[in-house]
């Protein structure tokens, strides 16, 4: 007996997928702003699709840290105040600077290589001053460095930690990316290689504590420039 056609399975994924499309390019142009919330059905009317493909859109959205998805509440675009941001760097500081150590401590061709082609991927979309590209070469680029640690719960606990972290730094910088440092946060994520592949362990400590400070001190400067919406509060 033949098997089922996909077909259908296929189509439903295209759908999806650009239901996806449309609704980051609305995210990212200020269309829809940060902390709006996003009516499943109205906005499902006005691209008139049905509702089913839409919340899988909304569901990969959420993934790329774009959207948050909230229990009795729906979605709506993601928005961080300056605690979000102080409570997320100490976070994050703490773990890749023990996954650094644990990286430096267990170091193979195969890792260095995985650490050069992050850093070649900041660096390229640094050249041409692309700020979509950088964003998300910044994100693969603290990705690898949790992989290489070797913890699947440190791995997981980065990993929800940081994609909303970076969706919003996107949304942030985008409209002003002719003003970013591109050159300043890319000479920070070469000293941390540096420190990975030549460091000891204090070295690394207190290379990454200077590190997430700079980056940390940069992204608040840029948020309190930009417009600050409302902090959402619950019906």
């Amino acid at each position: 007996m033949k098997s089922a056609p996909t077909q259908p399975v296929i189509q439903k994924e295209i759908l999806r997928d650009k239901i996806c499309e449309v609704l980051k390019a609305w995210i990212l142009d200020g269309t829809l702003k940060p902390g709006e919330r996003i009516v499943e059905s109205v906005l499902a009317a006005r691209l008139k699709v049905s509702r089913a493909p839409f919340r899988e859109a909304l569901w990969l959205l959420a993934r790329h840290g774009l959207v948050t998805l909230r229990a009795h509440h729906g979605a709506s675009v993601v928005q961080l105040h300056e605690e979000d941001v102080r409570e997320i760097f100490e976070i994050r500081e703490a773990l890749e600077t023990y996954c650094a150590r644990k990286i430096h401590a267990s170091l193979s061709p195969a890792k260095v290589a995985r650490l050069q082609e992050a850093l070649g991927r900041l660096e390229t979309a640094a050249l041409k001053r692309d700020m979509k590209a950088f964003s998300e070469g910044d994100l693969a680029f603290h990705t690898t460095l949790s992989e290489l640690a070797d913890n699947r719960r440190v791995e997981e606990i980065l990993r929800d930690t940081s994609t909303r972290f970076f969706g919003y730094e996107l949304i942030l910088d985008l409209p002003k990316a002719a003003d970013f440092r591109f050159e300043a946060v890319l000479e920070d994520h070469r000293r941390m290689v540096r420190l990975i592949l030549e460091g000891t362990d204090e070295e690394i400590d207190r290379g990454f504590r200077l590190a997430f400070a700079a980056f940390r001190d940069y992204l608040l400067e840029r948020f309190r420039s930009g417009p600050r919406p409302p902090r959402e509060t619950s019906p």
